[in-house]
């Protein structure tokens, strides 16, 4: 082999062995660069997971948090403390249902005597009927001191009536419709179909059309609920309750009902029926009912 030939083979071996160095090397880069960027992509993707573990938990953190909150209010007592510093409980219904088709039984009038309480005179404007239901009497009362405070002179004007009361009351009526009881039932409720005969409604300072154009009247229709009152024969539903309207007649039901019943625009016979309510439910008062409130005023 001549000189000339050997240096060549040398020089195409040395050339072969720096091309396969220079590929192993490229190699190793394209390897490195590729577990970079797999590397990245895992990083990326554990931060995401732990993002989403994240707010998964904030989630249900804030999932507990409502709960606890729901149950906080759960547990608050359902209270009302009125302007003059009465705390009332606005959970405290009284649902019995008394008209024409729903009469009290004939031992009523002996047995409710019990459940009455005299209002105070500093309440009302008559001294013939002075009692109402013990359990209406911080309501019905906290109210009118509330309406007084105001400036508004409202006044209990006739609450619990006896079967002896109503009956001469009706007969009244029935005189001056020429005998027909039935039409003077749509005034004056026969004895022992009347709410004043329980002790859970009362008529405000008059018992006249005229009481409609009175601030009494304005007040009642924008504060009794928050009492526990009720219009209890609107101008629009004499066919439903089968008594003429009587702007001064307020029944008691129970704050958080009264407001149902006129968010709904239900009387209290259409609210029985909604409910399903056993219409003589409550029949006399329950010394045991969870309905509370502190009587406060002077």
């Amino acid at each position: 082999m001549t000189e000339k030939r050997r240096k060549a083979i040398i020089r195409r071996r040395i050339f072969i062995a720096l091309v396969a160095a220079l590929l192993a090397v490229i190699i190793v880069l394209v390897a490195v660069i590729v577990a970079i960027i797999k590397n990245g992509s895992n990083i990326n993707n554990d931060d995401n997971s732990s993002g989403a573990v994240l707010v998964s938990s904030d989630a249900s953190s804030n999932q507990s948090d409502t709960s606890s909150a729901e149950s906080e209010v759960d547990d608050t007592p359902s209270v009302f403390v009125t302007p003059t510093g009465v705390t009332l409980d606005t959970k405290f219904s009284r649902l019995l249902l008394i008209n024409g088709e729903h009469p009290l039984p004939d031992d009523y009038d002996t047995n409710v005597r019990e459940y009455l309480v005299e209002i105070d005179d500093q309440y009302r404007n008559n001294d013939y009927v002075t009692q109402i239901h013990k359990e209406v009497y911080p309501y019905i009362t906290a109210m009118v001191a509330a309406a007084q405070a105001e400036g508004v002179n409202l006044q209990v004007w006739s609450p619990f009536r006896s079967y002896a009361i109503q009956n001469d009351l009706f007969q009244r009526q029935v005189n001056r419709v020429g005998g027909d009881e039935d039409l003077a039932a749509t005034v004056v409720a026969r004895p022992g179909t009347s709410e004043h005969n329980t002790g859970l409604c009362a008529d405000f300072n008059m018992a006249s059309d005229a009481f409609e154009n009175t601030d009494m009247y304005t007040w009642m229709c924008e504060n009794a609920e928050d009492y526990g009152f009720i219009l209890r024969y609107p101008k629009d539903k004499i066919d439903i309750t089968g008594v003429i309207y009587e702007s001064w007649h307020w029944r008691f039901v129970g704050i958080d009902v009264a407001k149902e019943i006129n968010e709904l625009g239900l009387t209290l016979e259409e609210y029985i029926e909604l409910k399903n309510i056993d219409p003589a439910i409550d029949m006399y008062g329950d010394d045991s009912a969870n309905g509370t409130a502190e009587q406060i005023i002077d």
